[in-house]
């Protein structure tokens, strides 16, 4: 993720007249950039698939009860961060279905108690779109969101190596092992999953590579306004 935004953030111009036109440059002009932003969006999309998968199996395996609920609520961190960034990144392409997904996203945010107004102004840059609300998204896509979620990563990180691993345990099981080492256990079983995972994503990205739609026109209203699939069950809700 952090690679492949890199490589885009290089050729990326944040603004209504700019952004499009942008994106469309590397889709189609710059050599394997249509490569590598399939890559990123198919890795966002693993990515938050994985980090509510995870936190899933930690509520439902009851992982998140004494001494880990501070790490619990690192973890929340981690899915809220993660689903910012996944809806910031979305909404840079500028695409009719991308601007009308974050006009609806930020009146949903709006709807919050008290931290509503607060919260639309901060991802908007102002009441309502305008010309600084993708300057304003970029900085929290590429800038804000990687630091919290590393910083935030980290600290997960560590606080499993304090407490060990969770594991469902049965009352007759005594001997459950909770800690391993770093090296080699830890860091290798990361490095081979790791290497599992740029492989399909590289198939994903060859097979269906990142498109583009419509580009946005803040005076049409397209038929059906979805956001992306993380997003759709508060949508529709």
């Amino acid at each position: 993720m952090i690679g492949t935004g890199i490589l885009l953030a290089s050729y990326y111009q944040p603004g209504p007249t700019t952004a499009y036109q942008s994106v469309r440059f590397i889709t189609e002009e710059v050599a394997f950039g249509w490569y590598i932003r399939s890559l990123h969006k198919w890795s966002a999309t693993f990515m938050v698939a994985g980090v509510i998968l995870h936190q899933l199996r930690v509520f439902f395996t009851g992982a998140y009860r004494r001494p880990r609920e501070l790490n619990w609520m690192i973890g929340m961190g981690l899915l809220l961060s993660t689903l910012i960034g996944g809806f910031t990144g979305y909404s840079l392409v500028y695409e009719q279905l991308s601007f009308w997904g974050a006009t609806v996203a930020s009146n949903v945010a709006d709807s919050v108690p008290f931290l509503g107004g607060f919260l639309k102004r901060t991802l908007l840059a102002g009441d309502s779109y305008n010309p600084h609300t993708l300057s304003r998204l970029f900085v929290i896509h590429a800038a804000l969101m990687p630091a919290v979620m590393v910083a935030l990563l980290f600290l997960h990180i560590a606080m499993v190596r304090l407490h060990g691993v969770s594991e469902l345990r049965f009352p007759d099981d005594t001997a459950a092992k909770r800690h391993f080492p770093f090296v080699p256990d830890h860091l290798f079983s990361e490095i081979i999953m790791g290497l599992l995972l740029m492989i399909v994503l590289s198939t994903l990205a060859l097979l269906l590579p990142a498109g583009m739609g419509p580009m946005a026109d803040p005076l049409t209203t397209p038929e059906v306004i979805k956001p992306e699939w993380y997003f759709y069950v508060a949508f529709r809700w």
